[in-house]
């Protein structure tokens, strides 16, 4: 029987995790089950919220650290984990009762490295419904390295991925402070990705202390420092390098411009136009994107060196 690590990082999520603890227990499916929680340094009582409702839980590990970031947290959570599948849960997101069943049955159908199901977000807990039924129009792409560096492809709660490559990969990326994309983009060197429609989590959609909604100049300058550092760490073909840099180029200058109401020409604008007439030393642009966000009104957690 197969076991299953559901590992949730935590940080202030004290309004939520009535129901998130919730729905973690209520996962329906012939497996084995455990969990690890990381308190990633909360201060509004969620440490203590957690220890009292999962203490009668099995198999249950609680972790606490200083405030680290959600890559660091998750980190710890997986180095933790002996299953045989990775089930991350965002401290704020609450899965359907067949979340953990659907996707397993696809990445055993599939034997891919991950599968990826669909979330939606929600203003108000009543909002939240789940359909019952098997996955939805699967789809499994090989070899899927490009297409996460084009299309980003992340996520936690609505994904699972396989442990022996999660480890095998490295997991998260511990120099950057988002935790999800570069799991990911490393784990797309070892094996297939699946797809599936399935709405199966749902998260907060005006919450600013998420993540993707409260700070996008971190979120995007973590996707871009994750290509970075997994250029530098492997040997890719030209051909990937050259996407991947146009890619974070394009990234950090939509960004700059949207910002700061910049039309006329600027020195991310500079720096595409120079890319567009060498195409060489893919990894000194992807830095210099990164350092397109190091502006005093901005505030961005563990900087590329």
């Amino acid at each position: 029987m197969p076991k299953i690590s559901y590992v949730c990082p935590v940080f202030n999520k004290i309004f939520y995790l009535e129901r998130v603890l919730s729905a973690i227990s209520s996962q329906i499916g012939d497996y084995d089950k455990e969990y690890i929680f990381v308190d990633d340094g909360s201060t509004d009582g969620s440490l203590n919220f957690i220890k009292e409702k999962t203490k009668k839980w099995p198999n249950t590990t609680i972790l606490s650290q200083e405030n680290k970031g959600p890559a660091i947290a998750t980190q710890n959570g997986i180095k933790r984990s002996k299953g045989d599948f990775l089930k991350l849960v965002g401290g704020d997101d609450i899965m359907a009762p067949n979340c953990t069943q659907i996707l397993l049955e696809v990445i055993k159908k599939t034997k891919s490295v991950a599968v990826f199901s669909k979330y939606k977000l929600f203003k108000k807990f009543d909002e939240i419904k789940f359909k019952r039924g098997r996955f939805e129009n699967l789809y499994t792409i090989k070899n899927p390295i490009e297409k996460t560096l084009v299309s980003n492809f992340s996520g936690t709660t609505p994904n699972l991925y396989d442990n022996k490559f999660v480890k095998k990969s490295g997991g998260c990326n511990a120099k950057i402070f988002v935790e999800d994309f570069s799991l990911v983009l490393k784990l797309s060197k070892y094996g297939n990705f699946s797809f599936i429609k399935n709405i199966l989590s749902f998260g907060p959609a005006d919450d600013e202390k998420r993540i993707m909604i409260g700070k996008k100049a971190q979120l995007l300058h973590d996707y871009n420092a994750a290509i970075y550092y997994f250029l530098k760490e492997n040997n890719i073909c030209k051909k990937i390098k050259i996407i991947a840099c146009i890619k974070c180029l394009g990234r950090a200058e939509k960004w700059y411009r949207r910002n700061y109401k910049k039309t006329f020409f600027s020195n991310i604008n500079f720096l595409r136009f120079k890319y567009y007439l060498t195409k060489n030393n893919e990894n000194d642009f992807i830095k210099k994107s990164c350092e397109v966000f190091y502006k005093k009104d901005v505030d961005i957690r563990y900087k590329i060196q």
